[in-house]
Protein backbone atom coordinates (compact mmCIF):
# COMPACT_ATOMS: atom_id res chain seq x y z
CA UNK A 1 0.00 0.00 0.00
CA UNK A 2 1.37 3.43 -0.93
CA UNK A 3 1.01 5.92 1.92
CA UNK A 4 1.80 9.62 1.46
CA UNK A 5 2.89 11.02 4.83
CA UNK A 6 2.58 14.81 4.95
CA UNK A 7 5.02 16.11 7.54
CA UNK A 8 6.92 12.87 7.09
CA UNK A 9 10.35 14.40 7.66
CA UNK A 10 9.50 15.88 11.08
CA UNK A 11 9.99 14.46 14.55
CA UNK A 12 6.82 12.37 14.65
CA UNK A 13 6.33 11.95 10.90
CA UNK A 14 9.76 10.40 10.35
CA UNK A 15 9.03 7.79 13.02
CA UNK A 16 5.64 7.00 11.48
CA UNK A 17 7.30 6.57 8.07
CA UNK A 18 9.91 4.24 9.60
CA UNK A 19 7.24 2.11 11.30
CA UNK A 20 5.07 1.92 8.18
CA UNK A 21 8.04 0.96 6.02
CA UNK A 22 9.07 -1.71 8.54
CA UNK A 23 5.55 -3.12 8.24
CA UNK A 24 6.04 -3.46 4.48
CA UNK A 25 4.18 -0.38 3.29
CA UNK A 26 5.45 2.06 0.67
CA UNK A 27 5.42 5.07 3.01
CA UNK A 28 6.68 8.22 1.31
CA UNK A 29 7.61 11.25 3.45
CA UNK A 30 6.52 14.65 2.14
CA UNK A 31 7.23 18.12 3.53
CA UNK A 32 8.37 21.55 2.42
CA UNK A 33 11.92 20.19 2.33
CA UNK A 34 10.82 17.60 -0.25
CA UNK A 35 9.01 20.23 -2.36
CA UNK A 36 5.46 19.86 -1.03
CA UNK A 37 3.75 22.96 0.35
CA UNK A 38 0.26 22.30 1.71
CA UNK A 39 -0.59 26.00 1.94
CA UNK A 40 0.13 26.78 -1.71
CA UNK A 41 -0.44 23.30 -3.12
CA UNK A 42 2.99 23.28 -4.73
CA UNK A 43 4.10 19.69 -5.35
CA UNK A 44 0.88 18.25 -3.95
CA UNK A 45 -0.46 16.59 -7.12
CA UNK A 46 2.81 14.74 -7.59
CA UNK A 47 2.96 13.73 -3.92
CA UNK A 48 -0.55 12.28 -4.01
CA UNK A 49 -0.18 10.46 -7.32
CA UNK A 50 -0.97 6.75 -6.86
CA UNK A 51 -1.28 7.15 -3.06
CA UNK A 52 -3.81 4.83 -1.45
CA UNK A 53 -3.77 6.70 1.87
CA UNK A 54 -2.75 10.18 3.02
CA UNK A 55 -1.61 10.83 6.59
CA UNK A 56 -1.28 14.48 7.67
CA UNK A 57 1.22 15.00 10.48
CA UNK A 58 2.11 18.59 9.68
CA UNK A 59 2.44 21.35 12.23
CA UNK A 60 -0.32 23.88 11.68
CA UNK A 61 0.85 27.46 11.17
CA UNK A 62 -0.55 30.32 13.24
CA UNK A 63 -2.20 33.10 11.25
CA UNK A 64 -3.18 35.42 14.09
CA UNK A 65 -1.15 37.81 16.24
CA UNK A 66 -1.56 35.75 19.41
CA UNK A 67 1.55 34.08 20.78
CA UNK A 68 1.86 30.33 20.25
CA UNK A 69 0.12 28.21 22.93
CA UNK A 70 3.43 27.08 24.42
CA UNK A 71 4.27 30.65 25.43
CA UNK A 72 0.87 31.44 26.98
CA UNK A 73 0.87 31.06 30.76
CA UNK A 74 -2.65 31.19 32.23
CA UNK A 75 -1.24 30.47 35.69
CA UNK A 76 1.80 31.47 37.68
CA UNK A 77 4.19 29.13 39.39
CA UNK A 78 5.39 29.52 42.94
Amino acid sequence: MKIAVMGGTGLIGSQVVRILQAAGHDAVPHSQSTGVDLLTGQGLPEALKDADVVVNLTNSPTFDDAPPPSSRRPWTTC
